[in-house]
């Protein structure tokens, strides 16, 4: 891996409800930046991220797992973060040393409790948010009822 300079260095927490695809996301952003070559599954229990035998076993992230891409000459520190609620320490530890959250919210279950805890925690910790709309290709997706019900929630600010 080449040396970066630290103005060419940026640190992300993919945060939200459990299920909402943020371990899917970070495979996908591993695979565009070059690290992997393939993309792994929650399924076929092969992503880089849930490498552990009790995340593989149950189909989730348990530990907060750091991973890198590349993007534009640029490295990204990608916090994978667990989503159920009893790891809430995780979702605390990430917000606190990102310098933005991602937010993945799934398109078909919108809006969920980890979603609400995650804005409550970059409120509180001053992260700045970016929400990404996960499963827009599933036939029960709705882009506009997400991003309308999310303006609702946390406010007309949302573009």
């Amino acid at each position: 891996m080449k040396n970066y300079s630290t103005a060419d260095i940026r640190n992300i927490a993919l945060v939200g409800n459990a299920k909402s695809g943020k371990t899917t996301l970070a495979e996908a952003m591993l695979f565009e930046g070059g690290i992997i070559t393939r993309r792994g599954t929650i399924a076929d229990k092969n992503t880089v991220s849930d490498y552990k035998d009790i995340e593989m076993e149950k189909k989730n992230s348990v530990f907060l797992t750091p991973l890198y891409t590349e993007y534009n000459n640029k490295k990204i520190n990608i916090l994978d973060t667990p989503g159920f609620q009893d790891y809430v320490g995780e979702l605390i530890t990430s917000m606190s040393i990102a310098e933005a959250a991602v937010i993945v919210v799934n398109a078909q279950s919108g809006i969920e409790a980890g979603t609400e805890l995650a804005m409550r925690y970059a409120n509180q910790l001053s992260t700045p948010v970016i929400f990404n709309i996960n499963a827009l290709d599933y036939e029960k997706a709705n882009y506009d009822k997400i991003v309308n019900e999310l303006k609702e929630i946390f406010g007309e600010k949302l573009a």
